[in-house]
């Protein structure tokens, strides 16, 4: 008995081991893990491979967007999710596309942004969501939109319940690459084409709006930007044009004063004194001096007649002193 105890307490902690063991391996209803936003937009993306359509690039605004839309639903409504109606309405806006806007996303006329969301639980795979879930006639038709250029995708997760938000913007002023889906006619806008105008005699060019015409194709026909029209217009970035309202695409030159010339009287011109060289200096000093030697000459000259006629003059009255006393 004595040698049995050592051996039996042995074997009861050797099973104590095995059931620590078996405790800490994984169970088989572990929670699984949860789709993240790149995953969707990988699936997404995969899906519109298969129906031969474009893979849609990654833009960080719609990411920002429709992350902060999957926030709002889930600290809105918890692990009880909304109506479809109320799911598209969220805080910064009613609409996907303002939403997208608010932070920082290019919207000009003809680019749209919608939006796929949906509270589903956590166990739900990414398959279910794309063809089940989101397998109605709207949400795929987003999904695989012709004029689709950008994704983005948010996620928020609230005890079993995770909030996706997909958003895709659209742009109808490109050309689609497929044509398998029908855009719906309520969401094309009709773009008129845009003939130019003729240049007013100031050099303005005025455009007169036509109905169905849109800023961007008016932009793109006078070779200018969008940003242009609206400052020359005082338009702001979601201001919309009507028929008939007149644009300026060109402002009027400005005019150039006319300068008048004015009569100043010039100066009087002084004549140019020619360079002396050395040897020129030289033959105008020698030319004084032979000046002066000649007219000392003929000086001397005046002198010695003077003393001739002097002298002949005295002897002449001495002469006829003489002759007299005679």
């Amino acid at each position: 008995m004595l040698g049995i105890m050592p051996l039996m307490k042995k074997i009861q902690i050797f099973l104590s081991l095995i059931l620590m063991g078996c405790f800490l391996l994984p169970h088989s209803g572990a929670e699984a893990a949860v789709v993240g936003a790149y995953d969707l937009i990988v699936a997404v993306n995969s899906y519109r491979f298969e129906k031969g359509l474009d893979e849609l690039p990654t833009n960080v605004y719609l990411m920002a967007a429709a992350q902060n839309q999957a926030t709002y639903l889930a600290n809105t409504y918890g692990s009880t999710p909304p109506g479809e109606t109320e799911g598209h309405l969220g805080e910064g806006g009613s609409d996907a596309t303002d939403r997208a806007e608010q932070v920082g996303y290019l919207v000009i006329t003809g680019v749209q942004v919608r939006e796929n969301w949906a509270g589903v639980d956590v166990s739900t795979s990414l398959d279910t969501l794309l063809h089940t879930t989101w397998g109605d006639s709207d949400n795929t038709s987003v999904m695989l939109h012709d004029y689709a250029t950008q994704i983005g995708a948010g996620m928020a997760q609230v005890d079993n319940i995770v909030y996706y938000v997909l958003n895709i913007s659209l742009d109808y002023s490109v050309s689609p690459t497929n044509s398998t889906l029908t855009v719906k006619t309520t969401e094309t806008p009709g773009v008129v084409p845009v003939a130019v105008s003729t240049p007013q005699s100031d050099g303005s060019i005025i455009h007169v709006v036509e109905k169905g015409q849109a800023l961007w194709s008016i932009a793109i026909t006078y070779g200018v930007t969008v940003d242009q029209i609206q400052i020359l217009n005082n338009l702001s970035d979601n201001a919309a044009i009507y028929e008939d309202e007149s644009l300026i695409i060109r402002a009027a030159y400005t005019a150039t004063p006319t300068l008048i010339p004015t009569n100043t009287p010039l100066p009087p011109t002084r004549t140019p004194i020619p360079p002396q060289t050395p040897q020129a200096l030289k033959t105008q000093a020698d030319n004084s001096l032979l000046d002066k030697v000649t007219a000392s000459g003929e000086k001397e000259i005046l002198g010695i007649a003077l003393i001739v006629i002097c002298g002949a003059c005295l002897i002449y009255l001495v002469y006829t002193m003489l002759r007299k006393k005679g």
